[in-house]
């Protein structure tokens, strides 16, 4: 269920109250009972739970650290080979 945040006009003090969407607005300050209350727009939380969030998606330091020590394969440029190249009479020589 959502949580949603009120703000009070006579004290200024901010509660939360967890409602349905299809709740009726809190109308009465929960600090100091006066009947001036209004929603306020705040950033929202949550929490990652489960396995396989953090834990597994990531390597460990030591996966990271011997993947780079470990020496990278070289690449050899190998040249296209066509028909006619092998036998001397490459067409994009002509």
């Amino acid at each position: 269920m959502p949580v949603y945040e009120y703000e009070c006009d006579s004290c200024k003090g901010r509660f939360e109250v967890m409602q349905k969407f299809s709740d009726p607005l809190a109308t009465v300050c929960q600090i100091c009972h006066a009947s001036a209350v209004r929603k306020v727009l705040s950033p929202t939380s949550f929490v990652l739970k489960g396995s396989g969030w953090y834990a597994t998606d990531y390597a460990s330091a030591d996966k990271k650290k011997s993947s780079e020590t470990a020496p990278a394969p070289a690449a050899e440029a190998k040249p296209a080979a066509c028909g006619g190249c092998a036998g001397g009479s490459c067409p994009s020589k002509s």
